[in-house]
């Protein structure tokens, strides 16, 4: 178990995993929720390895099967993600990964499917999922993650068994992040463990990316100016991403990110504070759910070619209307 126990935080998870694993009584299909970054996939590679380990003591992380698995090399275990470049949830796909259930494994009793993101199906292809998850051949696994199961069908909810992950404490999320980068010093990893909710995966991504580093601080700024109501700062800030649609993009994720985290901290659901008191105290949470509002429409606007300095002038001018509205 040394290697489950190497997972920071979400102690009730492993163990739910530790009792199904020990009692025998594995369910045929688990659903991981938790927001991006927070360990969902290597989650599910733990649990995979749970199943297969050849060891007493399961997992072990040393076995060649465990080995196998986090390398993600293993024949019986297929890990599929949605941004693949083969499409693997179009419905199509999804009819021949179905067909592929019936084949026996190859090395032990049981074939393991890690399914990613699958929020991100269309209905059709999760209702195409929905046929083999009600009626698997014994010898086959789904382990299934979401960021949300909000998005997913309640015919599937109601045929797995949900664990939710959680980001860890900051401070535990600044002690991994300088175990994996030595040469960051210890108060750049506090500040972005707190920057991120201690969700280690999205700091980790930032940290190693000076592009995403720098975007990053912008929605962070952004955020702030929003909150302030300053619309020319806000306005200044956007345009230096005019002729950067990818950058602006990505920038309207990070603020997304951000308004989430601070709708759930208004509602109780976080104790992590992403804005100073004196910020936060000048926005409600509905005006915080209907800026969330603003960013899909302008993200979508966007996608769809609108200039970036037209997007930009539209979130500045949406915010501000409902600010003082």
């Amino acid at each position: 178990m040394e290697i489950l126990k190497q997972f920071y935080s979400n102690e009730k998870a492993k163990q739910t995993l530790v009792n199904f694993i020990t009692d025998g009584r594995l369910p045929h299909a688990l659903l991981l929720e938790g927001e991006a970054g927070c360990g969902k996939t290597h989650f599910a590679r733990l649990t995979a390895c749970s199943i297969l380990c050849q060891n007493e003591q399961k997992p072990c992380g040393e076995c060649r099967n465990c080995r196998l698995i986090l390398q993600d090399t293993h024949p019986d275990v297929l890990l599929v993600s949605p941004d693949a470049p083969e499409k693997p949830y179009a419905v199509g796909a999804l009819r021949e990964l179905i067909l592929s259930c019936y084949v026996l494994p190859n090395d032990g009793d049981k074939k393991i499917y890690i399914l990613r993101n699958i929020h991100e199906m269309s209905e059709q292809a999760q209702n195409t999922l929905l046929k083999i998850i009600e009626e698997p051949p014994a010898h086959v696994l789904f382990i299934l993650t979401c960021q949300s199961r909000a998005r997913i069908l309640p015919t599937i909810l109601s045929r797995v068994v949900t664990l939710t992950l959680s980001p860890c404490s900051e401070e535990l999320c600044a002690k991994a992040l300088q175990e994996r980068n030595p040469e960051a010093d210890e108060e750049t990893c506090l500040r972005m463990a707190k920057q991120c909710g201690g969700n280690i995966g999205r700091a980790l991504t930032i940290m190693q990316d000076e592009r995403l580093s720098t975007i990053h601080g912008d929605a962070q700024e952004a955020a702030q100016l929003i909150c302030g109501g300053s619309e020319f700062d806000l306005l200044c800030l956007l345009n230096r991403y005019n002729r950067k649609k990818d950058d602006f993009l990505l920038l309207l994720q990070e603020l997304r990110q951000i308004f989430v985290q601070i709708v759930r901290q208004k509602h109780g659901a976080s104790d992590k504070k992403f804005l100073p008191d004196k910020l936060l105290h000048r926005i409600s949470a509905l005006q915080t759910m209907r800026i969330l509002d603003i960013i899909d429409v302008v993200s979508a606007e966007t996608a769809q070619n609108v200039a970036v300095s037209l997007a930009a002038a539209h979130l500045c001018s949406a915010i501000q209307a409902q600010l003082h509205s």
